[in-house]
């Protein structure tokens, strides 16, 4: 119930325009509360993880471990995204108090696009605007990922970072 209650606030939250980071300080360190449910990648969307993580390994960045929850709460995105119709940033303090409290992230970021067609289109286009690419270089730990088309075929993308 409390999962559901979190998405229905989800899906009314405000509008966000920029790459979304936050940090969390003083977060206590007590067993986390919120249970997240796993989730299954596609070979595109291992793909395209893979890809992330070669481009931080060729820059000097520690590889990343990839968290089916971190990917599930992505996929919630990804279905609100195609619900509006846009690509958008909405909701993401809802979606970091989630990691927070469901695996205990002290910080988290994201990457959203929406209409690329290919991994390798979506991290250039990622790796080309500054915002996007400080979240990919970032001092994460974890991510995860989810990929959904919306009814004509229009690709949604979200990819989650944490620190733990």
């Amino acid at each position: 119930m409390m999962f559901l209650r979190s998405l229905v606030v989800l899906c009314f939250s405000m509008f966000l325009l920029s790459c979304s980071s936050e940090d969390a300080t003083g977060v206590e360190t007590t067993k986390p509360s919120v249970v997240l449910k796993s989730y299954t990648h596609s070979a595109f969307e291992i793909e395209l993880l893979d890809l992330v993580n070669q481009d931080r390994v060729s820059k000097g960045l520690n590889a990343l471990t990839i968290i089916s929850e971190i990917s599930y709460v992505a996929s919630t995105h990804d279905d609100y995204m195609i619900s509006k119709g846009i690509a958008s940033h909405d909701n993401f303090e809802d979606r970091a108090a989630l990691l927070r409290s469901g695996l205990g992230a002290i910080s988290s970021s994201e990457n959203i696009a929406a209409g690329y067609n290919t991994p390798a289109s979506t991290l250039a286009a990622w790796n080309a605007s500054p915002t996007h690419k400080a979240n990919l270089e970032g001092n994460h730990t974890h991510f995860g990922l989810a990929v959904k088309a919306d009814a004509a075929g229009v690709k949604y993308y979200t990819l989650m970072f944490i620190r733990k």
